[in-house]
């Protein structure tokens, strides 16, 4: 069935969907040796390619892939035009495993100065979702505080925010342990980053060593997955992601596939009457 080619880069994770429009109408994509055009629709076996090379979909995953990894703090996210003196250090892309004919892209990158929980996908359509959303997606945020703040001043955090020049959402703050003068504190928080919560608790006076990101949305950065590490999800952890930002659960979609072909497949031959009761002549 032909699909509308912007979309059948973004479901590919070749691009974001924005990303694949703008790449159609600077003229970087061509099908079948032709410039495209915006809005074409394109058919399994159609020869695609962005800036002269040829784009391999038909061999692509079977399926879309989300994975979580533990970023450490200060790792950057993918290669930039680094120093001399930075050339050669490992990104979190170099760590990830590789995909052909498709790309990772992530959900809401954190900060080069945080670490914590990642979220990458294969899925176009899943990243744009998770935007859309991401007001709405609670995130939980373990930082390190130096010193031992007073209940009342935690307990102005909330207010702060909502006091901020963007403002966020402060759902819950739960102390979190620790030793000697650090103290760890997990801050539930909604439309708001790492950063965000860095500058907010500075500016409160406390002193953050570490922000480390430990849940996004539904899905939890578990002590099986350390530093440099990643673990695929799947199953109903992949399923509460997608539900979580409003989209169609790979199970439902599995289901509803399997049911169309069914549907769909040749009906059994009709077996014939018995003889003498045909129509009459």
């Amino acid at each position: 069935m032909a699909e509308r080619l912007q979309k059948v880069l973004a479901a590919a994770g070749v691009a974001s969907r924005r990303d694949a429009e703008s790449w159609i109408r600077a003229g970087r994509v061509t099908v079948n040796g032709e410039p495209a055009v915006l809005g074409q629709r394109v058919e399994e076996g159609d020869r695609i390619a962005v800036d002269g090379r040829r784009l391999r979909l038909e061999k692509a995953a079977p399926e879309n892939l989300v994975l979580i990894y533990h970023r450490p703090p200060g790792e950057a996210l993918k290669a930039a035009t680094a120093a001399p003196e930075e050339a050669g250090e490992r990104t979190s892309y170099d760590r990830l495993p590789a995909v052909r004919g498709r790309r990772w892209l992530p959900l809401a990158p954190l900060a080069p100065a945080d670490g914590g929980l990642e979220v990458f996908t294969t899925d176009g359509g899943l990243r744009a979702a998770a935007s859309r959303a991401s007001a709405e997606l609670a995130q939980v945020y373990a930082v390190r505080v130096g010193g031992e703040p007073t209940e009342e001043r935690m307990a102005e955090l909330p207010a702060r925010a909502a006091a901020a020049p963007v403002p966020f959402e402060i759902v819950k703050v739960t102390a979190a342990g620790g030793e000697g003068r650090n103290r760890w504190f997990e801050f539930e928080v909604r439309r708001a980053h790492g950063r965000e919560l860095r500058a907010l608790l500075a500016e409160a006076g406390l002193e953050v060593s570490r922000v480390l990101r430990v849940r996004f949305g539904p899905v939890l950065l578990d002590r099986t997955v350390s530093r440099g590490r990643h673990r695929e999800l799947a199953g109903q952890e992949r399923d509460a992601l997608y539900a979580a930002v409003g989209l169609a659960t790979p199970s439902e979609r599995a289901r509803r596939l399997k049911a169309g072909t069914r549907s769909a497949g040749p009906r059994p031959p009709r077996r014939p009457g018995p003889r003498g009761r045909g129509r009459s002549r």
